[in-house]
């Protein structure tokens, strides 16, 4: 009997929450699982990861972490609880008053009396089971119950109610461990139980670990979703933004070299200024102290400038080298992220593979035990057969000495027989009792010979039998001597293939992991050269930027020595002169540089091109295999039915076939649906690509409008500075005031501009990573492109010419108003005869489709008259019955005119060009519609013909059945007169008349039919002759009229061509002008600019691009080594989990091996096989170090990746300071 417990507290149908159920739920439940819930509660993995003291708490887990116990039922007919333990650990105190527990005090002070009389000596007894040292399982054992005294007499009605059956296997009836340390203060103060507030308290807890564990797995899933094959097209993608960047890195900077350039120029700009400025004083006789002064700070500018050229030199160089270094770094890096992720898939594989065969290792030798055993048995089974084999062949021999005694007994009777006959023979004299004696004494002798023939053939077939049982014997020995050879040969080789495979994959394990460790180091040794070179490029920077503070100290040095010079008020005109030469000169120089920039726009066209025309054989290549999958797929799908064909008829092969059919299947469904998912994923990302690439053209709109903003206040400052010029020229007296003013203004205007180019600079910097992929839409855009060169260099040229006018500002400014107004008028007439060219184009194409159908027709309407033209000199040949068919001809011709004249009124109605189109096209339908009345005319004409000929006809047949009348009736009276007379001459000359009578009519009938075919045929003749020159006559007309059509149409394309080739000139022309204006109008901003700003700006801008650029790239390093991390940790957590899982499987098993144990009523010694073997004991050892191993170099990689990490952190406090100070400056 099973004494059932209070059940064990369970997972529920949620799957959220754990509770304690009621009482005996699981009473007379039977099929029980191993663990009767939804969700495997286990514990939490550890949080400082201490991966050895998880794998050793599988042994002793009495001794860490908290396990529940069970609380026992009250209600039974003796206390479990001391039933299950030993007496010594029976209470002797009662229970304490002032916990309180849902049992009733009479309840309790029950079991306590019920409990004291078991421990005076009254209980069964039980065996000391719980002692140390015994077992290591946690359920106690039970009592040995003595059921002797026990009958239906022995209960009384003192005994409480026995309780249900319960099932034995259930888990809900499996005591749980108890709390090892709570102190001992239980409800029967054994220090085992836990009160109901305790184990609520257990419950929430794990209530939480479960729903912290389900948020951890829930998050662990979306981390294994993005490391599939999604996450890998992330990483592409991630690598082609990375290479757009670098592109559009290098392109930045090539522009900043170029503007550098320019700042160079602009200092020899400077210089030659200074030199005329120098001049200028010279002519002004300065005094010598000035002088000395000027050629001092002269020589010391010379000097800083050629510094600064040097630096500057140095500075691009070591740029250039930096940025191909730093370039040939990323793609090592780049191609060793790769490898080093291949590797440690490979080195996981090989881990795998390694495992896989220490297990089929275990295996083999678990088998190589059991066919051990086996081979032992079969020994056993051989030296039994062995001895079965001597025991035979002793009986064997045994009979054969028998049978020789017997041999030797047969003789001698038969000696002494003959003896006997001998002595009768010799002794003459007989007497009875002679005789007597004789013949009982020959009679036993034969007796005694038959039963020793008897035995002598029972030994023969006994050895007989016995021989063949040797034999069989004997080939059982050799069967099973030569199978047990055969499977140890096979054993052995198995086992030594598996161990040369292990020391294969280890030695490839070795090998990779030193491959690794060479590739981190080469990863280590390129980090520090790239830190050196940054190191070296802060420094140029910073030596840079002294230089430039130098330098800007020196201008203002230049600038003060300028205000001194008050002699140079009357050279003012020929400065301004000498500066509009320069403008002229900067504007060759930049319509140079423009030539090669559109250079290498058409460049950059041909790569994109190449790049198009790349993208579109990748994309044929996909449709290809798409194809050959497909065809794959339906070949695959033929050899099924085929199968499935054959499967009906086969009979022995049913189950490979089934099985080759399934396998192909889910290849073939396998396949599909990868090929399914790549077509998908690349139609989503070309529709990413086209959403993206419309989004970048609203920006670009968008930016262009900000820049015709910018450009409209460039022409105002620039409209500003000219006014601040005229100024000076007719205010000489006051040039120092308005020079200040000037100044003032320019300072403002510098200020907001740099304002302005700082926000332009943050907001190309945000837009920079989305116009790298705009290239796509370069081709489109630089049409509009030389439309606004165009425009811009006539207004330049305008610009140019409105320059010499300088003071005459009001009619500038009405210029400028007019040509506004002519650009626009320009764009809007470029606008309509860009769209009258598409309609020009499209009618085109309408009117050669056309004239291509209309000449088909024509083509294949003269084809059709030819053929109609010898149909019809057949029919003219052919007999009269040929009438219908021409007739049928006729209808059909009709049906077909009239078919054509619809085609041609849909023509008609879809015409939209010129009167004389509807003209002709109108003539054509009137000559159709003559044509086709007269084609019903003649059918009508036809038909009277027809229905005349066939009342002749009809008439002569009349004519003719009356002759025939006229013939029989008088044959008939001829037979008559003859009945009644004789025949005579005179009725026979009658007769021959009649039938000459007769004949001439036949004849002249057929000559009348004759003649009447010749007629009609004649008339149909002439008909048709006339008929055929009508058709040929229509057609000419026909082909002449759209061979006209077409000359006009061609004439009129000609003019559309030749009035767009003079709009494109016109257009051309504007442009042209209008980008001249705007290149006057850029240059003077930029000279105005370069005046204003200093020099030191663009190099800061630049460095600091290329620190962020730097510190982008790492920060890039740090989130994936961040990244790699936390997937590791999770797929750890995830390992953990499923050890977690393991473990509660082994604690079930456990259980269950409880049950089975308590289900015998008794207990047994413990099995010592179940400890574990040294073999198992090294395996754990091995897993150990090899976990250590990995941990070390996880911690050294992440101590890498960690200095990456704090060098961004110090970085990105460089730049929060450097953006505070610079800001308070700014407030300042």
């Amino acid at each position: 009997m099973v004494v059932p417990y209070i059940d064990t507290p369970r997972t529920e149908v949620d799957g959220n929450a754990t509770y304690l159920t009621n009482g005996f739920r699981s009473v007379g439940r039977h099929n029980l699982s191993a663990l009767d819930s939804v969700e495997n509660s286990f514990q939490t993995p550890s949080k400082d990861e201490d991966l050895l003291k998880g794998l050793g708490d599988d042994r002793r887990r009495s001794s860490s972490g908290f396990k529940l116990s069970t609380p026992r039922a009250g209600t039974g007919s003796k206390s479990t609880r001391n039933a299950l333990n030993g007496r010594h650990q029976l209470p002797t105190a009662a229970p304490p008053k002032g916990e309180f527990t849902p049992l009733m005090r009479s309840a309790a002070k029950n079991n306590f009396l019920r409990n004291m009389s078991t421990a005076r000596g009254n209980g069964h007894k039980t065996p000391g089971y719980m002692k140390e040292g015994r077992s290591n399982f946690h359920t106690p054992g039970l009592p040995s119950y003595d059921m002797t005294g026990i009958d239906e007499e022995d209960e009384t009605d003192d005994q409480p109610t026995p309780l249900p059956q319960v099932a034995s296997s259930s888990v809900q009836s499996t005591p749980l461990p108890g709390l090892s340390g709570r102190g001992g203060n239980g409800l029967l103060n054994d220090g085992q139980n836990m009160t109901l507030r305790e184990q609520e308290k257990i419950i929430d807890k794990l209530d939480k670990d479960n729903f912290g564990l389900k948020l951890k797995i829930h998050y662990l899933q979306e981390q294994l979703e993005k490391a599939g094959p999604s996450y890998n097209q992330a990483a592409l993608k991630e690598n082609t933004e990375l290479k757009v960047s670098k592109l559009t890195m290098q392109r930045d900077i090539s522009r900043y070299k170029k503007s550098l350039q320019q700042a160079e120029r602009d200092l020899e700009a400077y210089r030659v200024q200074f030199q005329e400025l120098r001049e200028k004083v010279r002519r002004g006789q300065l005094d010598e102290t000035s002088q000395r002064e000027m050629d001092l700070m002269r020589e010391e500018l010379e000097s800083k400038d050629q510094r600064v050229r040097e630096l500057q030199e140095e500075l691009r160089d070591a740029k250039d080298r930096q940025s191909e270094e730093i370039e040939k770094l990323r793609d090592e890096i780049e191609d060793l992220e790769a490898s080093l992720r291949e590797k440690e898939r490979t080195i996981d594989e090989r881990d795998e593979e390694l495992e896989e065969l220490k297990d089929k290792d275990s295996k083999e030798h678990g088998a190589l035990a059991e066919l051990e055993s086996e081979l032992q048995r079969a020994k056993e089974q051989m030296e039994e057969l062995q001895d079965s084999l001597d025991q035979a062949k002793s009986e064997a021999r045994e009979a054969r000495e028998s049978e020789s005694r017997a041999r030797s007994d047969k003789e001698e009777a038969e000696k002494n027989l003959q003896e006997l006959h001998d002595e009768m023979a010799n002794k003459s004299i007989s007497t009875k009792g002679l005789t007597r004696q004789l013949e009982e004494k020959s009679s036993k002798l034969e007796e005694e010979l038959q039963t020793l023939q008897e035995q002598n053939s029972v030994l023969k077939e006994e050895l007989e039998r016995k021989a063949r049982n040797e034999a069989h014997l004997e080939e059982q020995y050799q069967r099973a001597q030569q199978s047990m050879d055969d499977e140890g040969q096979k054993l052995h080789n198995d086992i030594a293939l598996a161990r040369h495979e292990l020391n294969v994959v280890q030695q490839e394990r070795d090998t990779l992991s030193a491959q690794l460790q060479e590739a981190l180091d080469e990863i280590q040794h390129k980090t520090e050269e790239k830190e050196l070179l940054q190191t070296r490029h802060y420094a140029l920077t910073d030596e840079s930027g002294g230089l430039q503070t130098e330098l800007a100290q020196a201008q203002a040095r230049i600038r003060e020595l300028q205000h001194s010079v008050n002699d140079a008020k009357e050279h003012a005109l020929e400065d301004a002169d000498t500066v509009r030469t320069q403008y002229r000169e900067e504007i060759e120089r930049l319509q140079e540089e423009i030539e090669a920039l559109n250079h290498e726009i058409e460049d950059k066209e041909g790569q994109f091109a190449l790049e198009q025309d790349r993208w579109e054989s990748t994309k044929r290549a996909l449709q290809l295999q798409k194809d050959r999958a497909e065809d794959q797929a339906a070949g695959f799908k033929r050899t099924i039915e085929k199968l499935e064909q054959v499967e009906h008829t086969l009979t022995g092969k049913e189950s490979k076939l089934q099985e080759v059919i399934d396998s192909e299947k889910a290849r073939h469904f396998n396949s599909e649906a990868v090929l399914s998912r790549q077509v998908k994923e690349l139609n989503d990302e070309l529709l990413s690509k086209r959403q993206i690439i419309d989004d970048q053209r609203t920006e670009l709109l968008s930016v262009k409008e900000e820049l015709r903003l910018a450009k409209r206040e460039e022409a105002a400052l620039t409209e500003k500075v000219q006014a601040l010029e005229d100024e000076v020229v007719v205010l000489q007296a006051n040039l120092e005031e308005e020079r200040e003013y000037a100044k003032g203004r320019m300072q403002k205007g510098s200020s907001d501009h740099d304002n302005r180019l700082q926000n332009l600079i943050s907001e190309k910097q945000k837009l920079r990573d989305q116009l790298a992929n705009a290239h796509v839409e370069l081709h489109d855009l630089r049409t509009s492109m030389v439309d606004l060169e165009t425009e811009r260099d006539e207004l330049q040229a305008q610009l140019d010419q409105a320059q010499h006018q300088v003071d005459d500002t009001t009619k500038f400014d009405k210029e400028k108003v007019e040509l506004r107004k002519s650009t626009l008028r320009l764009e809007g007439e470029l606008k309509r005869l860009r769209e009258e060219k598409s309609s020009l184009a499209e009618a085109k194409e309408a009117l050669e489709q056309q004239l291509s159908s209309e000449v088909e027709r024509a083509t294949m309407e003269e084809n059709r008259l030819a053929v109609e033209i010898d149909q019809l000199q057949d029919r003219l040949q052919a007999t009269s019955g040929g009438r219908d068919r021409e007739l049928t001809s006729a209808k059909s011709k009709t049906q077909r005119l009239e078919r054509r004249v619809q085609e041609l009124e849909a023509l008609l109605e879809q015409q939209t060009l010129g009167e004389q189109e509807h003209s002709t096209a109108n003539a054509d339908l009137s000559m159709l519609r003559h044509n086709l009345d007269e084609a019903r005319k003649r059918e009508k004409t036809l038909l009277q013909r027809e229905a005349d000929q066939k009342a002749s006809v009809r008439s002569c047949k009349s004519r003719i059945a009356e002759l025939e009348r006229e013939l029989h009736d008088t044959m008939m009276r001829k037979f008559e007169d003859h009945t009644h007379a004789s025949p005579s001459d005179k009725l026979n000359e009658e007769l021959r008349s009649l039938r000459k009578q007769l004949s001439e009519a036949h004849r002249t009938l057929r000559e009348l039919k004759t003649k009447n075919r010749d007629l009609e045929r004649a008339a149909m003749r002439e008909e048709d002759q006339r008929d055929l020159h009508e058709l040929l006559r229509s057609s000419t007309l026909e082909a002449e009229s759209l061979a006209l059509k077409v000359s006009e149409r061609d004439a009129r394309l000609s003019e559309l061509r030749a009035q767009v080739r003079r709009i494109r000139e016109e257009r051309a022309f504007c442009a042209r002008k209008a980008e001249a204006a705007i290149k006057d109008l850029e240059s003077l901003q930029e000279r105005y600019n370069h005046l204003v700003e200093k020099a030191g700006s663009k190099s800061d801008s630049k460095s600091r691009h290329d620190k962020e650029i730097l510190g982008l790239g790492k920060e890039i390093i740090w989130l994936r080594a961040r990244l790699k991390r936390e997937e590791k940790f999770r797929r750890d957590l995830a390992w953990s989990k499923g050890l977690m899982e393991l473990g509660e499987r082994v604690r079930v098993a456990c259980n269950e091996a409880d049950l089975r144990m308590i289900s015998e009523m008794g207990v047994k010694p413990r099995d010592r096989g179940m400890l574990r073997s040294p073999r198992q004991k090294l395996k754990t050892g091995i897993f150990m170090v090899k976990a250590i191993v990995r941990m070390q170099r996880m911690g050294q990689q992440w101590q890498k990746t960690k200095k990456i990490g704090e060098g961004l952190k110090r970085a990105k406090n460089e730049v929060l300071k450097r953006r505070e100070a610079s800001s308070s400056k700014a407030l300042v």
